[in-house]
């Protein structure tokens, strides 16, 4: 009788371990973004990089790095404004003296410069 009980209870146990599929995590990867200067990536830099004459601006450029125009916005180091606005470890943290950006603004920027920091 006992080894009965012990078949049964074993037998249930591999019966609804086999039966529950694992669940799969959700995919939690940003779906990939095209940006473009003027209607994505340059309204982030107004409002976050002090263009208007701050930081980035012709008025008083940080570093001689003006992001008003697609030109002065694209004659950056790529790699070194992904360090920045990520707040990576070793690179200066952008924007200076304010909050992370955005998920979302740091992969438009992203997006523009892995698509060769394009004008439109």
């Amino acid at each position: 009788m006992k080894y009965i009980v012990i078949g049964i209870l074993t037998m249930t146990i591999a019966l609804f371990s086999c039966s529950k599929e694992k669940s799969e995590e959700p995919d939690t990867t940003p779906a990939p973004v095209s940006a473009k200067f003027a209607t994505d990536v340059q309204p982030i830099f107004q409002q976050s990089c002090g263009t208007g004459g701050t930081c980035h601006g012709s008025g008083n450029a940080a570093d001689g790095k003006i992001y008003e125009t697609h030109a002065g916005a694209s004659d950056v180091n790529g790699a070194r404004t992904k360090g920045a606005i990520n707040h990576t470890p070793g690179f200066d943290e952008m924007p200076k003296n304010l909050s992370k950006l955005s998920d979302s603004k740091i992969a438009i920027i992203e997006a523009w410069i892995d698509g060769g920091m394009l004008n439109d």
